[in-house]
């Protein structure tokens, strides 16, 4: 069944993987490098699925998270042969980081000369980032029950949409929603950035990395290229909507703004936008001399890209005054909100844990009392409250592993940090020598393998990859 699953899957890929080949076509560039891992893909896809057809189509918790993590490293596997074969990443390690970046949306890159790169390498790596971004469980979720094979199992175990999030009873139209949405709001992006006198090419690139909150550019210098305030403000605005929960903006669809409204991690991932902006902006009019609209962009534009995980930069934001990367390096770990396709802790853990802090201090004063955690004015589960918090404690364990990792690779506590975090939030950029002008492609071979497990951790939300690699999760 899990190999049934993983061909379904495959196929899947197989078809993405031609449509840079065509685009190459359409360029004049060499094509075989995405035909031949296409029907490679499809021939692997095919097998496995045409041997293993009859097989009974029942899945178990256990054959999920098999499933999900299969996946992402199998389209991580065939996803990375077009970087090998054109050339452009020759390196094994070097384009499995590319890949598994642009997959987990982390938009860390190792491809030289982004600027002279080839048409069809440039859009398979924004691809990459738009199937990964939603995920890539929940665009087969679309196909699977129309043979027959669930999919809350395997959505559960890829997403960290809560159960009363759900926007449909049936999981098929739910993911039809979402993927419905992700589509239609991608195209607006790409009508506004052409007319922000972008190309069609770069807009849709562009478009495909913003809403996945990926940060793969077309250019070195990523939006900052540009150097249009009219692009910045398109993109900021759909960085902002790439980091709200899916299931927000189909209640915004359906005109239940009081639902919006009302939601406590919406109002919890505005707030610390606000708050850092106002933060980061007054350093600038202050210490730096901006003028207050540029300061207001520049901070907001930032701000942003960092929480959303997106990574996309309009300046080289090192440059700035100290303070500002101390409030940039906590918001890598923040994240935004769970339903998204943002990295990080998510705001309703954040939520939850301060209080249930709150709480603890309440109860050290009135022993007796009985206080319950609220979430969205719905008392939380205990259990989830300490889920919530293992989640939390897990997520720093294995920030300070990948740091400490890093660090004695030789590494100051600056760079090793912003590393660590830029990969287990999926943002792409980082601080210290290995921000905006930083070269990624001098990191020795076991920081980017460390990097690149980061990531997918990351993407996963820690559980599903160490569940795999746990003894006990493959005893009978």
């Amino acid at each position: 069944m899990v190999a049934f699953i993983l061909g379904i899957l495959l196929l899947i890929e197989s078809f993405f993987m031609t449509i840079p080949g065509f685009v190459a076509l359409g360029y004049g560039e060499e094509s075989f490098c995405f035909f031949l891992p296409a029907l490679l893909s499809a021939l692997v896809g095919g097998g496995m699925t045409f041997f293993n057809r009859l097989k009974p189509k029942q899945i178990t918790k256990r054959d999920s998270y098999v499933v999900v993590f299969g996946a992402w490293m199998e389209f991580t596997i065939f996803g990375m042969l077009p970087f090998m074969l054109s050339g452009c990443i020759p390196a094994f390690i070097d384009a499995f980081f590319e890949t598994m970046s642009g997959f987990t949306t982390t938009g860390a890159t190792l491809l030289p000369d982004i600027d002279n790169a080839p048409h069809g390498i440039l859009l398979w790596r924004s691809l990459t980032q738009w199937l990964g971004g939603m995920g890539i469980i929940t665009f087969s979720l679309i196909l699977l029950p129309a043979i027959g094979i669930g999919g809350v199992q395997l959505f559960s175990a890829e997403t960290s949409t809560s159960r009363s999030d759900k926007i449909h009873p049936k999981l098929t139209q739910m993911a039809q929603y979402i993927w419905g949405i992700y589509m239609v709001l991608t195209l607006l992006e790409v009508i506004l950035l052409m007319a922000g006198d972008l190309s069609l090419f770069d807009a849709v690139c562009h478009s495909l990395s913003t809403l996945s909150t990926g940060g793969f550019s077309t250019h070195a210098d990523s939006i900052g290229y540009y150097n249009s305030t009219y692009v910045e403000y398109v993109v900021l605005i759909f960085m902002i909507i790439g980091g709200i929960n899916f299931t927000l903006l189909y209640a915004i669809i359906l005109g239940k703004f009081r639902r919006v409204w009302d939601d406590d991690e919406l109002r919890t991932y505005f707030g610390i936008c606000f708050v850092a902006v106002v933060a980061i902006a007054s350093v600038l009019i202050l210490r730096s001399g901006y003028d207050f609209e540029e300061a207001v962009r520049l901070s907001a534009f930032q701000t942003v890209s960092v929480m959303t995980s997106t990574g996309f930069v309009t300046c080289d934001y090192v440059a700035w005054p100290s303070a500002t990367a101390t409030v940039l390096a906590i918001l890598m770990i923040t994240g935004t909100s769970t339903g998204s396709t943002a990295g990080g802790i998510k705001c309703m853990r954040l939520t939850i844990m301060w209080r249930n802090v709150v709480n603890e201090l309440k109860r050290a004063m009135h022993p007796s009392a009985i206080v319950p955690v609220k979430y969205n004015a719905k008392a939380v589960n205990s259990d989830d409250v300490s889920a919530v918090m293992c989640f939390i404690l897990s997520y720093i364990i294995i920030l300070l592993l990948g740091f400490v990792i890093i660090a004695l690779s030789g590494y100051s506590f600056e760079d090793a940090f912003g590393l660590a975090a830029n990969s287990l939030g999926n943002i792409g950029t980082s601080i210290g020598n290995f921000g905006p002008t930083g070269d990624l492609t001098t990191l020795s071979p076991v920081v980017k393998i460390v990097m690149a497990i980061l990531m997918l951790i990351g993407r996963l939300e820690i559980y599903t990859v160490i569940l795999v690699f746990t003894p006990s999760f493959w005893q009978r």
